[in-house]
């Protein structure tokens, strides 16, 4: 289902965004108005994943629905196929600002060789995906299907929102630095490495979506140590 209720306890990524959505979400909000140079006045509302909605992940038609988006130009199927990106973190602002999360705990999470869709759906996200390497201004020589699919396929999420269907979107990939659960914890300075060589991979420089992708790297000791 487009909608799932997930464990009580977890760990990595999951568990770290969690924690930063309900327990330090100030702390998280003022990183995201900042990271965009938004207007100091812009409350975000956190939509998931939330404790009192059994800290669901959401995708498919679902997420949009979770957003407040119901009435789309461009219908989502005629962009993704089924089973598309769980988003790890959904927020809306009070002037309707929509916010898309990827988390990552640890570098090797972030590699991901391709999608397992089959020949049909992939031919679509192909499609979907060469649509918005164009957007991005990408090298066309570069992969976008692998190995850093995941990475793609959400910047290829904002450009169908924004492009497509004219929505105010933004996307932040948060790192979580120093994470104690994970195989190999990455300090602050190795989560802005890989970013580089992930953007080198992806053909990514300067592009029209710059004000709209943002990256934040959050120390997991510094996130805990704050007071809300």
């Amino acid at each position: 289902m487009p909608r799932r209720e997930r464990p009580q306890i977890t760990t990595r990524s999951e568990h770290w965004m969690r924690v930063a959505a309900n327990e330090k979400s100030g702390t998280l909000n003022d990183l995201i108005i900042r990271a965009f140079k938004w207007n100091e006045g812009e409350t975000i509302t956190w939509l998931s994943p939330i404790e009192s909605d059994h800290f669901a992940e959401y995708y498919d038609q679902d997420f949009l629905d979770r957003l407040g988006v119901t009435n789309l130009k461009v219908p989502l199927n005629r962009f993704w196929p089924r089973s598309g990106p769980r988003w790890d973190g959904l927020a809306r602002t009070h002037s309707g600002k929509l916010i898309l999360v990827e988390a990552k705990a640890y570098i090797e999470e972030a590699v991901d060789f391709c999608s397992k869709a089959g020949l049909k759906a992939m031919t679509q996200i192909s499609v979907a995906l060469q649509k918005a390497k164009q957007a991005f201004g990408a090298s066309p020589d570069a992969p976008w299907e692998a190995p850093y699919y995941q990475y793609a396929n959400r910047l290829a999420h904002l450009c169908f929102l924004h492009c497509e269907n004219e929505l105010d979107v933004y996307l932040v990939f948060l790192y979580f630095a120093d994470a104690p659960d994970v195989p190999y914890p990455c300090s602050v300075s190795e989560w802005h490495g890989a970013e580089r060589l992930l953007k080198k991979s992806l053909g990514l420089g300067p592009h029209p979506f710059r004000d709209r992708v943002a990256t934040i790297i959050w120390s997991v000791p510094q996130m805990l140590s704050h007071k809300p």
